[in-house]
């Protein structure tokens, strides 16, 4: 196996399970926790969110790097850069603007309502963005297999 496709192939394992382990299961998991307070959960998952944030926009940008000489396909390459693009502005506009938002919210009182709606629809933004970005990893993924196949 050439050293390419092995450095291609960790960057989009951790790409994949940035998005699927990190934002999929244990951010939702400690901002639920029954026995910590919400205002103290979302202080906990804030630095872990900024280094996810820098998990993926590490392996998208060793992705673009490493798509061309493994992935026989303009497809994949197009994809590689795409996900590189979103990842760096989730990771350098959307989570610092998220933090802000959060900062202001106090989530036991619901208060100041007008911050809270705001946040929640950036939050929302950010969940997209986060779902075209996994599947932009799987077309890789895929079209990985299909040349590999």
């Amino acid at each position: 196996m050439r050293l390419s496709v092995f450095i291609g192939l960790l960057a989009l394992a951790a790409v994949l399970g940035a998005l699927a382990i990190g934002h999929g299961l244990l951010l939702p998991g400690l901002a639920a926790a029954p026995l910590v307070d919400p205002n103290l959960a979302r202080a906990l998952t804030a630095p872990l969110s900024l280094r996810l944030g820098d998990v993926l926009v590490g392996g998208s940008v060793v992705l673009v790097c490493t798509t061309p000489r493994w992935i026989a396909s303009r497809v994949a390459t197009t994809a590689a850069l795409l996900l590189a693009g979103a990842a760096l502005a989730h990771r350098w506009l959307l989570l610092p603007h998220l933090g802000r938002l959060w900062s202001r919210v106090d989530l036991v009182a619901a208060q100041p309502v007008d911050v809270l709606a705001e946040a929640e629809r950036w939050t929302h933004h950010q969940n997209l963005l986060l779902v075209c970005m996994g599947l932009l990893a799987l077309l890789i993924a895929a079209l990985a297999a299909r040349t590999r196949g």
